[in-house]
């Protein structure tokens, strides 16, 4: 049976060689994205807020991930889905109130905080990385609570 090679390389990866593989790659992806058009324009439409609400959850995935890759921390998928599904509604909040790009700037520091959280609540292996459970990340979204646009109706 002839194996692809994304197969055989990923094979010969550890869990926190993947995670660092896959962080790098979505990071790079979100500097293009953010790179080639603004986040945000001025007159969206309620039909641009899935592609817009999307641009903005790759910008703070990008966030996430390289957070986790800095602390040596690994999440598997469900894991890192369950991070995903915190930042996703306020993603879709703040492209329906149009925030502008001073307003996701500060967000972009409160999904920071969140990952600094979910890395801090995670648990250390003894050759010093971490293994993030759902736990840690539901200890991340208590520490950034309530918080616009991510938690409820709270004041912005």
């Amino acid at each position: 049976m002839d194996r692809s090679v994304a197969t055989r390389v990923s094979s010969r990866l550890t869990p926190p060689s993947r995670l660092r593989l896959v962080a790098s790659l979505a990071t790079a992806l979100a500097i293009v994205v953010a790179a080639h058009e603004p986040l945000i324009a001025q007159g969206s439409t309620q039909n641009d807020t899935p592609y817009l609400a999307t641009k903005l959850i790759w910008r703070w995935r990008g966030i996430m991930n390289q957070t986790l890759e800095d602390a040596r921390a690994f999440a598997s998928e469900p894991v890192a889905d369950a991070m995903e599904v915190f930042v996703s509604p306020g993603a879709v909040r703040a492209v329906q109130d149009k925030l502008k790009e001073d307003d996701l700037k500060k967000l972009d520091l409160v999904v920071q905080r969140f990952a600094d959280k979910v890395v801090d609540a995670s648990t250390r292996r003894p050759d010093g990385s971490r293994i993030v459970e759902e736990a840690a990340v539901e200890a991340g979204g208590t520490a950034v609570c309530p918080v616009y646009p991510f938690c409820g109706d709270a004041a912005k």
